[in-house]
């Protein structure tokens, strides 16, 4: 089957859960048994009422204040009360263990109200009222049953449906994925683009200690500092690749600057705490173990370095230390970070690995596994190869939901998974990584979600895009149209890509101050995916990681910024070909010439020095092109 002319069907729906996921509900649902044996035995067979209430309590969180519960009397009412607060409160905690990683918090609610209740003093407890228990306890059991078998019929139903919709949608590929590659030799960047740009620049080239302009709102979730250095990075270094690869200075420096920061302590003391209450171990370095979240997210950002750059700073040993403030040092570099990830594909029973401990997130495994196929076409490596088959096989077979949608994330440990919130934003962006480790599937479910995106008189439907920005939560739908429109971007879809776009541009207007644009309303994160997107073409990232271009020429190097900005540098045979934005007289820098020889650049000539650089003054005037050459050169 060929990716870019068929369509993959979503695989039938015969059961309810993987073969992982099975095991691990079962394990849960045995646990859960021993706890309703254990409060059962309590219940009937104590003769200390605190006993039996902290039994009832064991039923299910928040059982024990039912004890003494009615709705006739004040106390009895108090009661009801206090066992709603309680059943809250294990809410509370299961949002604390989805959201932290904190296996322990459920566990000790659970336990911790059974207690609660226990030492409360009124009295025996009366036979109505565990009647009452064990009725409700057989009418939550048989709804869930019932449910279950209603879903798993809807979404038989539902899966034989988008088939179908697949199917008839064979003929239409051209129409949906029409958008052609860069029509220009040498893209370039306009102005508008450039000070958007400078967004990322400005926060990569403060020194390494600072984060200015950076949202500081939590380390364990989206809003973490990590996650902003990670996109605004893979912006910078897609913007690189495609529009200025022949320009050195500071984008390579913008983006060894952002991978540094990642190694600053404030940004991975988060991992301390999350190994700590989520694996029960004290190692606070975070490629230790199972983390793809910083790992797999930190080698994608070394694998677009290289790609963008042709260098390979963080493949030398030890390149990537991170040093604990007790002056533990933690050595690693790309080849280590690559070597764990490998590790934990093998270890882990899903395949994927897990990140806040145990709970797996298909999306973060996709930028894990792009970056081992980046450093396996920059370094002639068959890693992936051989995980390949596998990792395609659990994405599919643990971890579609039963309406054919990748689930967001699965507890490793129990099977749980959460449902697909958030809207369209968590379904597309996985697209944009699928397009290179499984083109087709990507194309499948961009097919099965870009029937939301259109009303039916073909204007976008806002409403399925959530109006919470995932980097920062405040009420915006930058990050959402942002990511969107990068998936679209990345497939080919101009129509989705070009309506999301200026649906941000209408709901989140660009701010132009002192030479920078952004945007009020968008968190730093969804900057750096916005910059993804307005460096994508189709097919554009899938090329960057599977078939890096070969840099070598002559470069740029060594310009002032922000004094000059560069829209555009390509190697072009021994020359260069460059576009400019500056005033005035300034110093231009080149490197990757030919030793000693004689250079044009415009009419200025020049001769390169014996290790192939040279420096001359140019005027430049608004928008400048800059033209290099060898002399006797075209």
């Amino acid at each position: 089957m060929h990716p870019h002319t068929d369509i993959v069907p979503l695989p039938p729906y015969t059961r309810l859960f993987g073969p992982v996921t099975q095991a691990r509900v079962i394990r849960l649902f045995v646990v859960y048994l021993a706890l309703l044996g254990a409060g059962t035995a309590l219940l009937f067979l104590a003769h200390q009422d605190s006993l039996r209430i902290f039994g009832m309590g064991l039923i299910f969180p928040g059982g024990g204040f039912l004890a003494h519960a009615d709705i006739c009397t004040r106390d009895g009412i108090g009661h009801l009360l206090a066992a709603l607060a309680g059943m809250a409160a294990f809410g509370v905690s299961l949002l604390v263990w989805f959201g932290t990683g904190n296996i322990l918090a459920p566990p000790l609610a659970w336990l911790g109200l059974a207690i609660g209740a226990a030492t409360m003093r009124h009295g025996a407890l009366r036979s109505s009222t565990i009647e009452m228990v064990y009725a409700g306890l057989a009418l939550a059991l048989g709804a869930t049953a019932i449910a279950m078998s209603a879903w798993f019929a809807l979404a038989r139903r539902q899966r034989r449906i988008d088939n179908a919709y697949l199917a008839s949608q064979c003929g239409q590929l051209a129409v949906i994925f029409n958008a052609a590659g860069d029509a220009a030799d040498a893209p370039e960047m306009s102005l508008d683009h450039l000070q958007r740009l400078r967004f990322a620049l400005d926060r990569a080239l403060q020194p390494l200690d600072q984060f200015n302009g950076f949202e500081k709102i939590d380390q364990f979730q989206t809003a973490a500092t990590r996650y902003q250095l990670n996109f605004l990075a893979y912006g910078v270094a897609l913007t690189q690749a495609r529009f200025t690869p022949a320009f050195r200075g500071y984008m390579h420096t913008a983006q060894i600057a952002l991978l540094d920061k990642q190694a600053q302590h404030q940004v991975w003391s988060y991992w301390g705490l999350e190994n700590l209450w989520g694996n029960l171990h004290a190692d606070p370095d975070p490629v230790a173990r199972e983390n793809i979240m910083y790992t797999g997210f930190v080698a994608l950002q070394m694998a677009l370095f290289s790609a963008s750059t042709g260098r390979r700073d963080f493949s030398e040993a030890g390149r990537f230390t991170l040093t604990h403030p007790s002056g533990k040092r933690y050595v690693h570099d790309a080849g280590a970070l690559l070597r764990r990830l490998e590790h934990e594909y093998t270890a882990s029973p899903f395949y994927l690995i897990a990140c806040e401990p145990n709970w797996v997130y298909p999306l973060c495994n996709t930028i894990g596994a792009s970056a081992i196929m980046a450093f396996d076409a920059q370094h002639r490596e068959q890693r992936w190869a051989g995980r390949a088959q596998d990792f395609r096989h659990h994405l599919e077979a643990e971890f579609l939901d039963g309406f054919g949608r990748y689930v967001p994330c699965k507890s490793a440990r129990t099977g749980l998974a959460l449902p697909a919130i958030g809207g369209v934003m968590p379904l597309a962006m996985p697209c944009f990584f699928l397009n290179t480790i499984a083109p087709d599937l990507a194309r499948r479910q961009w097919l099965l979600l870009r029937r939301q995106l259109f009303d039916r008189n073909g204007a976008l439907r806002r409403r399925a895009f959530w109006p919470i920005d995932t980097g920062n939560y405040g009420f915006s739908r930058a990050s959402a149209y942002s990511a969107t429109a990068l998936a679209a971007a990345e497939l080919g879809d101009s129509a989705v890509n070009r309506a999301c776009m200026e649906a941000l541009e209408m709901e989140c207007p660009s701010v132009l101050k002192d030479g920078v644009i952004h945007r009020r309303k968008a968190s730093v994160w969804a900057h750096g995916v916005e910059l993804m997107a307005r460096a994508g073409t189709r097919d554009g990232f899938r090329q960057l990681i599977q078939a890096p271009p070969a840099l070598a020429g002559p470069q740029l190097d060594g310009l002032a910024y922000p004094a000059i900005l560069v829209a555009s540098a390509h190697a072009d045979g021994d020359g260069l070909r460059a576009v400019l934005y500056a005033d005035g007289v300034h110093a231009i820098g080149l490197s990757g010439l030919r030793p000693n020889a004689q250079y044009l650049a415009n009419d200025i000539a020049m001769t390169a020095d014996a290790g192939g650089a040279a420096r001359f003054n140019l005027t430049l005037g608004g928008r400048t092109s800059l033209h290099v050459r060898a002399q006797g050169g075209g």
